[in-house]
């Protein structure tokens, strides 16, 4: 009887080897592509993507949908002396229509599937109403307390385009079991909505990336060329109305030749950008929260390239805490970039009163809803529990940014 029941599920497919950690990043360009990473057991050697133009009935007929194989890998990760070894996969898919609905699935018949998605691409209308959310570290208690933050943000804006980290996602960078906690907190929302992250501090080991972080997420190669340190930290996604640019705060702080590496490239990204909007994310503020701390390099270097290429928005972490303030090229100011430092994990830091603050919160978890829609980039920020915390307008004008209260 046993070995029927066993034959019974083996052939239901009960027990197959479905994929795990789904992962959707978007392409270069967010309108028409995305990248798809997820990891299967050792032995399963090839698999794939399937995916087509979403349906309103069932699936029965898939031969519209198109079939691409994985790039494999055997990744590995080393932490407290103890090294495992991971089959990671990835795809990347650059041929998709701009405001369509697409379904996927990953794996094959032969190890078995995972269920169907459903994704939605951004309008190419620069016009249309766009809507993404960020995030502050969450770092520590990911699936206990974190969790709960993430889920709220789904439920406060369910159309957002993509989710921005900026930076520690984990507590330590080298540690699998925190990353399955990020993963499990998030569940399907990092399979249905893209993500972009910058790495923070606590993915690092003495200056060295964790090898998770590029197993893990397929993120645009369009950094520095031939800077391998910075590959899945440095680049950039454009959208019709906006560019989104993530640098590297960590080797920003600690290898002067990298920091001049992406000055140089930030410089050329700004001074090609014809999106009407730009935002810039890193991990480490230009202007801190947290009484005592600064960064004086990452000003210094950085600062006078973000005033005269007139960078809107720049989204952190690092601080944990909340703070917000526009500052121009003397202090700060009613026009200028706006900064902002947010945190939506449960680790807190005492909050200061630096003269840039115009807005500020201690021990509480956040998340922000960002939309722009032609001339006006609309933020709201929201606590863990959904209520509204603080809100903004920039307003485009010849003379600048205008600020306005929302």
């Amino acid at each position: 009887m046993l070995s029927l029941f066993l034959f019974t599920v083996l052939s239901n497919g009960l027990f197959a080897q479905t994929p795990e950690r789904i992962m959707l990043n978007p392409a270069e360009d967010g309108t028409k592509g995305v990248s798809i990473t997820w990891r299967t057991t050792l032995e399963i050697e090839k698999s794939s993507v399937q995916y087509g133009l979403a349906q309103t009935g069932p699936l029965s007929d898939l031969a519209a949908f198109r079939v691409v194989d994985s790039q494999t890998h055997l990744d590995s990760v080393t932490y407290k002396e103890v090294t495992k070894v991971f089959r990671s996969h990835r795809v990347r898919i650059q041929d998709l229509e701009a405001g369509k609905k697409y379904l996927y699935r990953v794996g094959s018949e032969g190890s078995g599937w995972s269920e169907w998605l459903q994704i939605d691409m951004p309008s190419g209308n620069p016009n249309a109403p766009f809507t993404f959310t960020y995030f502050g570290d969450p770092q520590n208690d990911i699936f206990s307390q974190w969790s709960r933050v993430v889920r709220q943000a789904y439920k406060t804006a369910p159309n957002t385009e993509f989710m921005l980290y900026a930076g520690d996602l984990v507590n330590r960078g080298y540690n699998d079991e925190e990353w399955d906690e990020w993963y499990r907190a998030g569940d399907f929302i990092h399979r249905t909505v893209p993500s972009i992250m910058t790495p923070g501090n606590h993915e690092y080991t003495n200056v060295v990336l964790s090898p998770l972080w590029n197993s893990l997420f397929t993120l645009p190669q369009n950094g520095p060329s031939g800077v391998k340190e910075l590959v899945g930290a440095c680049y950039y996604i454009d959208y019709p109305a906006v560019r989104i640019v993530s640098i590297d705060g960590e080797q920003i702080d600690e290898d002067p030749e990298l920091r001049l590496a992406q000055l140089r490239w930030l410089e050329n990204v700004l001074e090609k950008n014809d999106k009407k909007w730009t935002i810039l994310t890193l991990h480490y503020p230009f202007f801190s929260t947290k009484p005592n701390r600064d960064n004086p390099k990452l000003r210094k270097a950085f600062k006078p390239v973000l005033d005269k290429y007139k960078v809107d928005l720049v989204l952190q972490g690092h601080d944990h805490a909340y703070g917000r303030g526009m500052v121009d090229a003397t202090g700060p100011a009613e026009s200028g970039t706006m900064y902002v430092v947010s945190v939506s994990g449960p680790k807190m830091y005492d909050l200061g009163d630096q003269e840039w603050l115009d807005k500020k919160a201690a021990n509480t978890q956040l998340y922000q809803v960002i939309t722009i829609e032609g001339e006006r980039l609309c933020y709201k920020a929201y606590t863990a529990t959904g209520e509204p915390f603080d809100s903004f307008v920039l307003k485009k004008s010849e003379q600048g940014n205008i600020l306005l209260d929302e």
